[in-house]
């Protein structure tokens, strides 16, 4: 056994790669399609593609690439981080954004897996997954990599909602995104500790000026 990995609740790889899927699945309605982590306002202020790179790297190196991978990673050992990832997020519409969905995947395990069933104050939505996938039998490594392809993929739907951006295009940034990624992962997976932080002020800007935009497709 590897030293991210325990035994499942449930036994079985197949069936913890199933549920790993599912909760990352784009169609588990915890509502994350509403949010758009500050790429609203970019759009709005006439960014495309190049802004949607930066961003998107950003947000690997020094934004959820960092904190929301490490409180998901703590949580899964067992740490109660959640306080602390809690200060991490001070603007507010990016805090209520990861406890809305947070509280959402907690009712979601409750009702599907009740023996996964996790106790999280305040249910920050990193901190929820990692450690009900703790209880779900599924893999460090793994969590860590499925929630990183889906917070990336969140920022690129935002953008291809919003922005002049193609499916193709997205999907080019992701490929290119990739090695970042898996870096992100085993930095975090090595030292979760060092790596609860997160460093992107003009990302929180946008983010708390999205509220006040004339039109709006987004929640935050």
């Amino acid at each position: 056994m590897s030293a991210h990995s325990r035994p499942g609740a449930f036994g079985g790889r197949p069936l913890a790669l199933l549920r790993l899927l599912q909760l990352f699945d784009s169609q588990f309605p915890v509502g994350a399609f509403a949010h758009s982590g500050g790429v609203e306002t970019y759009a709005a202020l006439g960014g495309g593609i190049a802004e949607l790179r930066d961003v998107l790297e950003a947000q690997i190196a020094l934004g959820w690439g960092r904190c929301d991978l490490a409180a998901a990673c703590l949580a899964w050992r067992g740490d109660p981080c959640a306080p602390r990832l809690d200060a991490l997020k001070a603007v507010p519409a990016v805090r209520h954004a990861s406890l809305g969905l947070g509280r959402r995947t907690l009712d979601l395990v409750r009702r599907l897996y009740p023996e996964a069933a996790v106790d999280v104050d305040p249910p920050h939505h990193a901190v929820v997954v990692g450690a009900a996938a703790a209880k779900l039998g599924i893999d460090a490594r793994e969590l860590l990599l499925a929630y990183a392809h889906s917070l990336a993929m969140g920022t690129l739907a935002a953008g291809l909602r919003c922005m002049p951006v193609s499916p193709a295009q997205a999907q080019g940034l992701l490929a290119d995104a990739h090695q970042a990624i898996v870096d992100a992962v085993e930095c975090v997976l090595d030292d979760p500790e060092s790596s609860l932080f997160a460093c992107t002020p003009a990302l929180d800007i946008r983010s708390h000026q999205q509220r006040s935009l004339r039109t709006r497709l987004f929640q935050s």
